[in-house]
């Protein structure tokens, strides 16, 4: 029974060459996409997982002076939470923040991605050691720990284990104690590198300095941490606070310490907090990317009904005869699934390349890396397998039960219409294009909402400034270097500052005017009085900085929303916290994502600072500048690389998430647009078979071509108009929900409907018409000998 039926299903996939390569080929490009997007679905929801007992451990955040939240956290919390019983172990480490020199056998590395970890770190997380024992590192403050490719890179086949190298500018000396396996796993703990560290000494309640993770004993839970964090709050923190209020109005207050516990496998995806360790995963672009995904597939299972149910007139007769020699209705069934089992099973093994070469594809056009890998272990090909057999059931079942339902009788006799599997076409149709508009919609309105973010005017000059982070690092010569950039000629000016808009770094202070109850934690930028300049803020009242007078070092300086946080009616000459003048007031402007509501600012007056801004003229002779710039840094300061960045490209890696989820539906969305094209195209050339002699006809007396084009693809252009009025309320509703994440939005405007409805027909037109107009230059005399 399976070879006649595998045999069966080979002769119809050979008879029909065409309709099976269109098939196999949509078919392919349907399960290569889905699946690439299921791998990256599995990738981001299962990060971390793959740490042995990942729901047993958890991060502690923390929040002091209502600055919003931090993922480090105090250094004395560690000390504190391994006291309590339902902690098993506590660890607490740092990541490096700019690139060490690593100096192995006199050759010299830059490696960006290391972290500093307490004799815990790997007691907590179970990496896979090659060489040295996990319970037995990090116990003295010169170990390190390699990843196996840094030990190849720096040892090639030898162990490494043993081996001195060098570290940091001050090459100090420390012993390879551990190896660890390479790992494709998604983690949100990227490195390279595990430094042994000593803890630094601090006792501040006010200060977060590392990442606490603990990993709980089996059997307590996270109501349990939560109660020890309560005790750690009123035993330790409320003392160091000296607050005169009672511990629960202290702990109700914004400004109070508060501690937030963090399942350790919902880090990576819903962290909210600053400061965390790597780029956390977007879940919009997950479950958006996975609804995609879904379409994808749908488009392709229709076009393969489709294709079937309009061949049906063709297989009718094959069913009929079969029939009539005593074939089952279940026999009949059983081959038809068979068929497109072995279809399925023709475009998945295709498709196995076809994904791999989607990856390095959207990789190479995007930049951007969308999966580790796509077969990371054995489950990935059995997923694979399962999801191949459910495609080939959805597909395939439909078909198999229509074709097998025909009356035998009325097959021979000439009798069957198949006015009802057409009317089910056009539904089919209808719904694959309803699918695709809706992506061509959500791809336009993700672009223009990047488009906006981009280039919504911030309240400042972005263009053209560079950003050198670490300034601060050159001490005593930070001014005569600030001096040399000055004197160039493509550079306008320049300015000092402790922190810079879309930086990494925060400073919040807390501001009271005598009218005001309770002081008021805002945002402040110190920074010099070339600071508003360089970035071309506005001044709306009052004045700049002055390195002149002596007074502006206890002034300040105010945005139109801190204006209003302080409740000031007549801000400039007024008198905060004690002493402290306001002389000016500045617009508002963006120093954070578009996700969030400009916030209060205060400028105080600052001559030093960690950061410098320097404005060029343009960006014509940046490369020039970039290169004198990195000369100079090396004249004063040999030690430390300069680390710098450009302020445009930094409010662009603010918008990283929504440009990662721009590329990867306007990609998908191709590829959508592009299998529903080759479904149309397959209808249209099964149309045009039916109704060759029609055409022939209506040539012969006198049709042109442009009126058998439109004879043609007339009744396809009408269902695509009826799938974008569906469409259109559907795609508004889903991107109005997106919208709303966004503090600043763009309004959803009507062009874009009609933009994505024209796109669709054209691609509609331009698929029906290759076969169209071979149909209408067909010679008539060739379309009627037969008849």
């Amino acid at each position: 029974m399976f070879k006649n039926n595998l045999k069966l299903a080979f002769r119809n996939l050979i008879k029909y060459k065409g309709f099976s390569i269109l098939n196999i080929f949509g078919l392919t490009l349907g399960i290569a996409s889905s699946f690439v997007i299921l791998m990256y679905t599995w990738q981001e929801l299962t990060c971390d997982r793959h740490f042995a007992d990942y729901n047993r451990i958890y991060r502690v955040a923390t929040d002091f002076f209502d600055m919003g939240g931090f993922a480090k956290s105090q250094k004395i919390l560690h000390d504190k939470l391994a006291e309590y019983k339902d902690v098993e172990v506590a660890t607490a480490f740092d990541r490096g923040f700019q690139a060490i020199p690593v100096e192995v056998n006199t050759t010299v590395y830059n490696e960006p991605n290391y972290f500093t970890v307490d004799s815990n770190y790997f007691k907590v997380f179970s990496y896979q050691f090659l060489e040295g024992n996990p319970q037995q590192v990090m116990h003295s403050k010169d170990e390190i720990v390699l990843s196996e490719k840094l030990a190849k890179k720096y040892f090639g086949n030898q162990p490494a284990t043993g081996k001195t190298i060098l570290i940091g500018k001050e090459k100090t000396t420390y012993r390879v104690t551990g190896v660890i396996a390479n790992n494709d796993h998604k983690t949100h703990l990227v490195a390279d590198m595990w430094m042994s560290i000593s803890l630094k000494d601090d006792n501040s309640w006010s200060s977060a300095m590392y990442y606490n993770y603990v990993k709980l004993r089996e059997g307590a839970t996270e109501s349990g941490l939560r109660k020890s964090l309560d005790d750690i709050l009123l035993r330790y923190a409320f003392p160091f606070s000296k607050s005169s209020k009672p511990f629960e109005q202290w702990k109700a207050q914004p400004a109070s310490i508060k501690f937030f516990i963090q399942p350790f496998k919902d880090i990576y995806l819903y962290s909210p907090f600053k400061f965390d360790i790597s780029p956390n995963g977007n879940p919009v672009q997950v479950y958006v990317l996975g609804i995609i995904g879904i379409f994808i597939i749908l488009i392709a299972v229709v076009n393969y009904v489709n294709l079937t149910t309009a061949r049906s007139s063709i297989r009718a007769k094959e069913v009929g005869i079969k029939k009539t020699l005593g074939a089952e209705k279940k026999s009949l069934i059983v081959q038809f699934l068979f068929e497109t089992a072995l279809m399925s099973f023709a475009a998945m093994l295709f498709s196995i390349g076809v994904a791999l070469g989607l990856v390095n594809l959207f990789h190479a056009l995007t930049g951007t890396q969308l999966v580790n890998t796509l077969f990371l272990n054995w489950q990935q090909p059995v997923i694979l397998l399962c999801f191949v057999f459910f495609i080939a059931l959805l597909a395939g079942l439909y078909p198999s039960f229509y074709l097998t339902s025909f009356s035998p009788k009325k097959i021979l006799k000439g009798e069957l219409t198949l006015k009802g599997n057409k009317n089910f076409r056009s539904s089919l149709v209808v719904f694959q294009f309803t699918l695709a508009i809706g992506l061509i919609i959500c791809t336009l309105v993700v672009h223009h909402q990047l488009s906006f973010m981009q280039h919504k005017d911030k309240g400042f000059d972005e263009t053209g400034v560079i950003i050198i982070n670490n300034a601060g690092a050159l001490g005593k010569n930070a001014e005569t270097f600030k001096q040399t950039l000055a004197a160039r000629s493509e550079v306008v000016s320049t300015a000092f500052s402790q922190r810079t808009p879309a930086g990494k770094s925060v400073w919040m202070y807390t501001y009271q005017t005598p009218q005001m109850t309770e002081a008021k934690t805002i945002q402040t930028f110190p920074a010099d009085e070339n600071f508003i300049p360089t970035l071309g803020m506005h001044i709306l009242q009052g004045r700049n900085f002055s390195k002149e007078l002596a007074s502006d070092s206890s002034a300040a300086i105010l945005n139109e929303a801190a204006v209003k946080e302080l409740e000031l009616k007549n801000p400039v000459g007024a008198q905060i916290n004690d002493g402290q003048t306001v002389i000016g007031i500045i617009s508002d402007f963006n120093f954070q994502s578009m996700h969030e509501k400009i916030a209060p600012v205060v400028l105080s007056y600052s001559k030093e600072g960690y950061e410098l801004a320097v404005k060029l003229q343009g960006r014509q002779h940046v490369s020039d500048f970039i290169s004198f710039l990195n000369t100079k840094w090396k004249s004063f300061s040999s030690d430390e690389p300069m680390q710098y960045s450009f302020l445009d490209e930094n409010f662009a890696a603010l918008a990283e998430k929504e440009r990662m989820l721009g590329k990867a539906v306007t990609f998908f969305t191709i590829l959508a647009l592009l299998i529903a094209a080759i479904g149309l195209f397959a209808l249209t050339t099964f149309t045009v078979e039916q109704r060759v002699k029609e055409i022939g006809i209506r040539k012969i007396l006198g049709a042109n071509i442009q009126s058998i084009i439109t004879l043609i693809s007339k009744d396809f252009i009408r269902l695509i108009i009826v799938a974008s009025l569906i469409a259109f309320p559907v795609a508004w509703f889903a991107m109005n929900k997106w919208l709303q994440d966004f503090a600043y939005r763009i309004d959803i405007s009507w062009w874009l409907f009609i933009l994505s409805a024209t796109i669709a027909v054209l691609i509609a037109i331009a698929t029906i018409s290759v076969q169209a107009i071979k149909a209408a230059v067909a010679n008539p005399v060739n379309s009627l000998r037969t008849e």
